[in-house]
């Protein structure tokens, strides 16, 4: 049935999955903010239509241009497409967050909590939906001759893998999130998340595994400051929530995952040839090493951060 599904023209497919994730989204965010004892106004027919929108692509770079392949993980038959639908409730729940961290700065922790138990038993029952293995190396990669190294067990055990990769993920997104939380108070005397952004990334690791949350958590900040400065000077809102930045991060890097994932960078004149000159994403994230120093350095710099902010705030404002 389904196979037969996916055999339809990806421009009927997008349509389809569009305007059924646009109802499901219209749905969801009619009840979430019911549930929050707000009037739903026209934000559920607001977020229906982004939803068909965002959707539609998602299914177009998906199946058009294959933004969830890369060369180590390949999907038993059928698997693959039912990934995509796996994904799809992902999205479906990032948008109904975000409507009700927008309108109210808070996050229903029964849509991540719903999120997570998807997650989990997809990733269990299946074995297959995993953006990225639990662990790949790809500096044990020779070109030509053998791939990147994985633990025998992940091909073996998939079901098991995919426990592993889900809870990994999972618990990746509560550290994370956590200790930002964590810094935050102790530097500045106040939580800079909240507790429904711990909840959220924790299903988006559910979802995606921890090398994606990493890429979340760093990217959602470079959003924040983007959009969210210029919020700041062009509207009259006083601050924006994180949740919408956090689950915009999470569409991109699904959405864009192959060309994450394979993106290499020169750091030299010479050409990639060369690896001890050229950063790549995906032999990075094999490097356990380099990313205890990254992981090192990216802490000292967030606590340096939050600690000229809070000397910022501490100075003595200047009346007219």
């Amino acid at each position: 049935m389904f196979a037969r599904f996916f055999e339809l023209p990806v421009p009927v497919l997008c349509s389809v999955l569009g305007l059924l994730c646009g109802l499901l989204t219209g749905l969801g965010t009619y009840r979430a903010l019911r549930d929050l004892e707000l009037s739903p106004g026209c934000w559920p027919l607001a977020f229906a239509g982004l939803g068909l929108l965002l959707v539609a692509g998602f299914v177009w770079g998906s199946l058009a241009w294959h933004a969830q392949s890369t060369p180590e993980v390949r999907p038993a038959s059928g698997w693959g497409d039912l990934r995509l639908l796996f994904h799809l409730s992902l999205v479906v729940l990032l948008l109904i967050i975000t409507a009700t961290d927008l309108r109210s700065y808070l996050i229903l922790i029964w849509c991540c909590c719903a999120g997570i138990v998807i997650a989990v038993t997809g990733a269990v029952v299946s074995g297959h939906f995993q953006l990225v293995h639990l662990w790949v190396d790809w500096n044990a990669e020779v070109p030509q001759f053998y791939g990147p190294w994985t633990p025998r067990w992940l091909s073996t055990a998939p079901h098991l893998h995919g426990l592993a990769w889900s809870l990994t993920g999972m618990s990746c997104g509560i550290v994370l999130t956590g200790v930002i939380r964590g810094l935050s108070a102790w530097i500045l005397g106040i939580n800079a998340l909240g507790s429904g952004d711990v909840w959220l990334m924790a299903m988006v690791g559910a979802y995606l595994g921890w090398q994606p949350v990493i890429l979340i958590t760093l990217l959602a900040p470079v959003l924040a400051l983007g959009i969210g400065g210029m919020e700041r000077l062009l509207g009259n809102r006083a601050a924006l929530p994180y949740g919408p930045f956090l689950a915009l991060a999470t569409y991109l890097v699904l959405s864009c995952w192959r060309w994450i994932w394979m993106a290499e960078f020169s750091l030299s004149d010479e050409n990639f040839r060369n690896r001890a000159r050229t950063f790549a994403v995906r032999r990075f994230f094999g490097d356990p090493w380099q990313m205890l120093l990254i992981a090192g350095l990216s802490g000292g710099l967030l606590v340096l951060l939050l600690g000229l902010l809070r000397l910022y705030k501490s100075l003595p404002s200047r009346k007219a």
